[in-house]
């Protein structure tokens, strides 16, 4: 119980800077192997979705994320983070949610500050600026993510 209020006050009360995902963690691609910081991120709206293997939500809201990247106005730049699996386990969930964007293994030390995640899909909506906007538990409509991300849609 205490994980899904610390995970509620992530996604929905305290705000979030861009340097918290950015640069307090190291993240393994999952194609490449590589270590590194996301960095590169900052200064454009991210839209960040924790997956796991086996979540036919998790392929449904990668669906939803490529459509409002291209439909968007304003560039989204859209990341997965797998959790609950090794390194081939979450390449084969990345595989099947045809997710053509980046994708990384999160680390196990955000896992543990954010409380750890309940279920998936998660997303956490982030302005250029690296604020948190929003965060969501479960399946996230189209309508509801073009409303946050690209409001002149």
């Amino acid at each position: 119980m205490l994980r899904q209020i610390v995970l509620v006050l992530v996604c929905c009360a305290m705000p979030l800077q861009a340097a918290q995902f950015t640069r307090d963690y190291q993240f393994q691609a999952l194609r490449s192997q590589k270590l590194t910081n996301l960095s590169h991120l900052e200064g454009q709206p991210t839209a960040i979705m924790f997956f796991e293997p086996e979540c036919p939500w998790c392929i449904k809201q990668s669906v939803v994320l490529k459509k409002i990247h291209k439909d968007c106005s304003q560039s989204i730049h859209p990341v997965a983070l797998g959790v609950n699996g090794d390194n081939l386990t979450l390449k084969r969930a990345l595989f099947r949610l045809d997710f053509p964007f980046e994708a990384y293994r999160a680390p196990p030390k955000l896992l543990k500050d954010m409380g750890g995640i309940p279920a998936t899909p998660i997303l956490l909506l982030l302005n250029a600026n690296g604020e948190l906007v929003k965060g969501y538990r479960g399946f996230t409509s189209e309508d509801e993510l073009k409303a946050q991300l690209c409001p002149t849609a």
